[in-house]
This record gives structure tokens, C-alpha cells and sequence, in this order.
């Protein structure tokens, strides 16, 4: 189901993240899956409940925020259209670094 708008990068990180659940057991698996889900819905309906982030802002020259979805960060832009998921990574990757790298080229 479609909550917002989403990047080619973000529905890339959707299907690494389902590609993984589907080896996990059903009720952590689906845990998790519905906490994303409950997540961009929220994005959805209220976008500025999320962390900013001024740097990535800055970069891409508009407000980007995030949402924790244990372990992932869901990231967005918030444009004049509303929200736009632009990133959905686990926190031991290196967040920063690999939007810089994805948005700035």
C-alpha cells in the first residue's frame, strides 16, 4: 500500500528490507512490516513530527526529516506536494554518508 511518494532509492531500500524479512520468522517479520507501515502513514498525515536534519536539508534544498522505525530510519523530504520517502536504512549503516552520496551526485 502506497502512503506517499516514494524515490527509486527508497522503494531499492523497500525491497532489500522485504528481500531480509522474508527469511526471518513470521511474527518479527511482521512486526516489523507493520510498524514501517504504521510509520508512512503517519509521514503521511503529519510530516513535521519527524526529526529534522539540517545538513541533508542544506544538500538537497529542502527540509528533509526522519522517523525511527527500530532498527531503520525512514527518510523524507517534505516539498510543496507533501512528503516524499526518500530512504528506508538500518541504523548500523552509515546514514549520513550514504544520503550525501545518493543525493549530491
Amino acid at each position: 500500500m502506497k502512503f506517499c511518494s516514494s524515490s527509486a532509492y527508497a522503494d531499492f531500500d523497500l525491497d532489500e528490507i522485504l528481500a531480509y524479512l522474508d527469511g526471518l520468522p513470521d511474527e518479527p517479520a511482521n512486526r516489523i512490516l507493520d510498524s514501517i507501515e504504521e510509520t508512512l502513514q503517519s509521514i503521511a498525515k503529519q510530516p513535521y513530527l519527524g526529526a529534522a536534519h539540517s545538513e541533508l536539508t542544506r544538500l538537497l534544498g529542502e527540509e528533509v526529516r526522519s522517523r525511527l522505525v527500530s532498527p531503520y530510519r525512514i527518510f523524507y523530504r517534505v516539498g510543496r506536494s507533501g512528503p516524499e520517502i526518500i530512504s528506508i536504512l538500518h541504523s548500523a549503516r552509515d546514514q549520513p554518508n550514504l544520503l550525501a552520496s545518493r543525493f549530491t551526485q
